[in-house]
């Protein structure tokens, strides 16, 4: 029988959460761009930066500063990047 050590369980706990967090996110900014009157494709959503894009030309169109929202949702593709690269190799190391 094979056991997971902590780390193991860390990197399972990191992705998973990583991506449920993404997929969560990326629904919240949906509902809200929709329901400030942004135009979307639904087929292009899933395509990372296509909401963004979106998101900065509202904010140019209503004098809005969005910084922290762009920073926050670059960082959140960013972790499930970094974490993507772990759980593959912790899952071809397995191998």
């Amino acid at each position: 029988m094979n056991y997971f050590n902590i780390l193991e369980i860390i990197i399972i706990i990191w992705f998973s959460m990583s991506v449920f967090i993404e997929i969560a996110s990326s629904l919240v900014f949906w509902f809200w761009l929709r329901r400030h009157g942004v135009n979307l494709v639904f087929s292009l959503i899933g395509i990372p930066g296509y909401m963004e894009s979106a998101y900065r030309k509202w904010c140019r169109k209503n004098g809005v500063s969005g910084k922290t929202v762009l920073i926050l949702r670059i960082s959140s593709i960013i972790n499930v990047i970094i974490a993507s690269v772990f759980f593959i190799m912790l899952v071809s190391s397995k191998n």
